[in-house]
């Protein structure tokens, strides 16, 4: 098949959502598909939040006009448009909870800083949410990323239950080498010092959690103040945390990093947060628990698809006083170095894509 998988964030492994793109289109090309990730990135430079949503529409339908047709359009169901089928069935995968996100952020908008601007963006989030619903209306398969998000997608939307499915995400071959490495080293390092060294991994936003970490924070490191926390990725967050926690090394703050510097970010912690009221995947907690780390985590993104290979390293946030550990699952006894690899997720994503294409037009 010729797959045209869209990115709407450019084609760079730091990015997320451009990660799953260039991940799944080489995986479908291990396959034996003519697949081929592309981004409407770079924009131009007159692009505002108001008018992005469209600009990233009107050059993915060009661009698909000139490169097409296509045996299959893979898209974010934003850009599912009724003048981008013309060039070839369409599938809304999706990389994040869309819907929830847009009620999250206008809700915290609203809530903290009620404005003009803050009305204004509202009111875009109402047209970015009838252009998702479209989408998912033309398309004729929608993949949800995970099983959480299925169920929510099956709860909310029963009439479109049969051309509904889901995919699942895991670190590329590669990156997991280095992850089993970081793991087989922890096992066989001796036991750290007083206090936990605690690490959270994420951007710094509404839907992440950061009204229960920072609870959580206020709690935690008065009862223990011999534990440490690092943020890391979250940008420069320090206007949000008490200086007292800064000044005295119990709270560190990573605003970036790469991605070669992530095994050792994960090495020189032993404790893995994820706070998230809505994710979408949560690549962090498959990168914390490869590397042999215990992780507290809220049910959201991942946790449910995660938990059955980790039940001793995956458990509920929020952490007790006293974390005990465990013996580190087998994760090739298990099944889980084969159900999350990039080749069966291919095999599973070409099944119901082809699918698709035989049902015909939605």
């Amino acid at each position: 098949m010729k797959i045209l998988v869209v990115s709407h964030p450019p084609l760079s492994a730091e990015l997320g959502a451009a990660q799953v793109a260039l991940n799944l289109a080489e995986a479908l090309r291990g396959r034996g598909h003519d697949a081929r990730a592309w981004s409407p990135e770079p924009l131009p430079p007159d692009t505002r939040w108001w008018n992005l949503w469209l600009r990233q529409r009107r050059i993915i339908e060009r661009h698909a006009a000139a490169a097409g047709p296509f045996d299959l359009i893979d898209t974010p169901a934003l850009s599912a448009s009724r003048e981008l089928a013309r060039h070839g069935p369409l599938l809304a995968r999706s990389v994040q909870p869309e819907l929830r996100y847009l009620w999250l952020n206008v809700r915290a908008d609203l809530g903290q800083h009620p404005s003009p601007r803050a009305a204004a963006h509202a009111v875009s989030g109402a047209h970015r949410a009838a252009a998702i619903v479209s989408g998912w209306r033309r398309a004729r398969a929608i993949l949800c990323m995970g099983s959480h998000e299925l169920a929510w997608m099956r709860r909310r939307f029963p009439h479109w239950s049969a051309k509904l499915g889901c995919y699942l995400y895991a670190p590329q071959a590669e990156e997991r080498a280095v992850l089993a490495r970081v793991r087989r080293a922890r096992q066989s390092a001796a036991a750290p010092g007083p206090g936990q060294r605690f690490l959270w991994i994420g951007r710094w936003t509404a839907h992440k959690g950061t009204a229960g970490l920072l609870r959580w924070l206020r709690e935690r490191l008065a009862a223990s103040p011999e534990d440490v926390v690092t943020l890391a990725g979250c940008g420069p967050v320090e206007r949000e945390l008490v200086p007292a926690w800064l000044r005295s090394g119990q709270v560190r703050v990573v605003p970036a990093f790469k991605r070669a510097e992530l095994p050792a970010l994960l090495a020189a912690h032993t404790v893995g947060l994820f706070t998230s009221e809505v994710e979408g995947w949560g690549i962090s907690l498959n990168e914390m628990l490869e590397s042999g780390m215990i992780v507290f985590a809220t049910d959201a993104g991942a946790v449910g698809d995660l938990r059955p290979f980790f039940p001793v390293s995956l458990r509920p946030f929020p952490p007790p006083a006293t974390i005990i550990g465990g013996p580190l699952e087998d994760l090739d006894a298990n099944g889980y170095n084969q159900r999350f690899s990039w080749p069966e997720i291919a095999l599973a994503y070409e099944r119901q894509a082809t699918a698709a294409i035989a049902a015909g037009p939605p």
